[in-house]
């Protein structure tokens, strides 16, 4: 609902403390004149713009999980973790937060008995403030570069080679788990994106189930089949399900791949604690047109923490490039150049798809190991 609807649910008493608040003066016995007196002005863009630039680091944080979350709705437990994340670390409140929005009238309490514990955004509110935390970038948006990569439906492809492979093949499996090698090349040799077997050692952990064994698109195939059952590993060898069966294919299920993306995400969200936000960022600044990698990286850098031997700039780079993989940006390159922009399905996926109500996977599902 946008502004006007709800403040014609507000009591007359929260009315006047709206108008007390902003310094309005409106005939304080009339709750149109205070409806009015509010709509007239808690809108103005000088106004909303005002209020940001005095908001402090982390009541900018706030703002940002609260408005860029698209979540009709939110619990007080939700509205706390928003704060918590908010704080970063630092001393603080985390209720306050909640608090001063109901007070600026960014957030109102539902009047049902349906909605009464849960908290709402108004429409026009989340509108406004999202083009106001964007406009500061517009300019650097660009028209398509020379060369682009686009590899939209192409993992989804590759999840069904992947299945069919096992149904042609007898694969076994090391002591440790993982295809042996040859059979591993013989494998990607099948893909669209071809990979290659890992040969170094190092830590490789936090990222799925099977990370430390396989290069990173194939460790999400293998992850995502494995938790569908679309295979099981048994005595030492990979085993087709029969619901692995059903899925080879010539007619590729967009919604199988928009489950890959959702799964990616549950996967991701733990070693990238923040990843709903980081992925909503780059899914306005994507959209529409090109955007400059490295600006968007600039922008949303404060919203990504290293993860042991992953520093703040390699999970930027993974996370594009998983994206990429799965078909919701392309990658485009000109003159050294990098530059960013959403799919068509990306496009859809980032308007129907809420990364903020994606939970995290199972902790028993990740196993973490260095090799």
């Amino acid at each position: 609902m946008r502004m006007a609807d709800w403040l014609t649910y507000t009591d007359i008493e929260q009315l006047k403390k709206l108008n007390q608040y902003y310094g309005f003066t409106a005939d304080r016995h009339s709750k149109h004149d205070l409806i009015c007196s509010l709509l007239r002005h808690v809108h103005q863009k000088n106004a909303l713009q005002k209020m940001v630039d005095q908001l402090s680091p982390s009541e900018y944080r706030f703002l940002q999980l609260l408005i860029l979350d698209p979540s009709p709705s939110f619990t007080m437990e939700e509205l706390m973790a928003k704060g918590r994340a908010a704080l970063n670390g630092e001393d603080g409140e985390p209720r306050s937060f909640v608090v001063n929005a109901l007070k600026k009238g960014w957030l109102f309490p539902g009047y049902s008995l349906q909605t009464q514990f849960l908290y709402h955004i108004p429409s026009d509110t989340r509108e406004k403030m999202v083009e106001l935390l964007l406009e500061p970038y517009q300019k650097f948006r660009t028209d398509q570069p020379a060369f682009y990569r686009d590899e939209e439906m192409q993992m989804v492809h590759d999840l069904i080679h992947f299945l069919d492979f096992l149904r042609k093949e007898i694969v076994r499996i090391t002591h440790d788990g993982a295809i042996y090698k040859q059979q591993q090349r013989q494998l990607f040799q099948t893909f669209y994106i071809k990979e290659e077997p890992l040969v170094h050692k190092g830590p490789r952990f936090g990222f799925g189930r099977r990370y430390h064994l396989y290069p990173d698109r194939f460790s999400l195939i293998y992850d995502y089949a494995f938790y569908e059952g679309f295979f099981v590993e048994e005595d030492g060898y990979l085993c087709l399900t029969e619901s692995g069966s059903g899925k080879i294919t010539k007619t590729i299920d967009e919604n199988e791949a928009k489950n890959l993306y959702r799964f990616w995400i549950r996967l991701y969200r733990k070693p990238i604690y923040h990843l709903p936000i980081l992925i909503r960022w780059i899914g306005l600044l994507a959209h529409p047109g090109w955007f400059p990698l490295h600006q968007a990286y600039e922008i949303i850098r404060p919203w990504i923490k290293s993860f042991y031997y992953e520093t703040e700039e390699s999970l930027f780079q993974k996370m594009i490039q998983m994206l990429v993989h799965l078909g919701v940006i392309r990658l485009g390159s000109e003159d050294s150049q990098s530059f960013i922009t959403l799919t068509q399905v990306g496009v859809k996926w980032m308007h129907g798809i809420s990364a903020f109500r994606e939970k995290v996977i199972e902790d028993g599902f990740i196993k973490t190991s260095i090799e």
